[in-house]
């Protein structure tokens, strides 16, 4: 059958074609086929294998830890690049550890903390309401 004798008008229709097809009718479709896109990331098999480790990482996290990455992606784009660069200047602490004091301060070592806090004039309190609450 060639494709110009089919009459396919919506998706159900198409289901019904491919289902009515017997097996060397779809051998002979399959073999007819183009695909729609293609799969060219890179020419490195290197990059290759580094693609398909992030994508086995993120199929294997939990929802909750997926929406945690989402919010940090936002919560990175709000903070300004150039606070950032200006902030390192001051501390000297680098740029990844800036970020990193303002979305996870608790992945931050305390040294970081406290160069963060002392050089930039914030109160530990500020960075850490945490260590400061009063426990009964």
């Amino acid at each position: 059958m060639h494709n110009n004798e089919i009459n396919i008008e919506n998706i159900d229709d198409s289901d019904d074609y491919i289902q009515s097809l017997d097996i060397d009718q779809l051998r002979q479709l399959e073999k007819n086929s183009t695909f729609l896109f293609t799969n060219e990331l890179s020419i490195c098999p290197e990059d290759d294998q580094f693609y398909s480790e992030i994508d086995d990482y993120i199929q294997s996290l939990q929802l909750s830890e997926l929406k945690e990455i989402e919010s940090n992606s936002q919560m990175i784009n709000k903070i300004s690049q150039s606070t950032i660069k200006h902030k390192s200047k001051i501390t000297g602490l680098d740029e990844r550890i800036i970020i990193l004091i303002e979305t996870k301060h608790e992945k931050a070592t305390l040294e970081q903390l406290m160069t963060y806090c002392k050089k930039l004039h914030v109160p530990y309190q500020k960075i850490m309401p945490e260590f400061f609450q009063q426990y009964r």
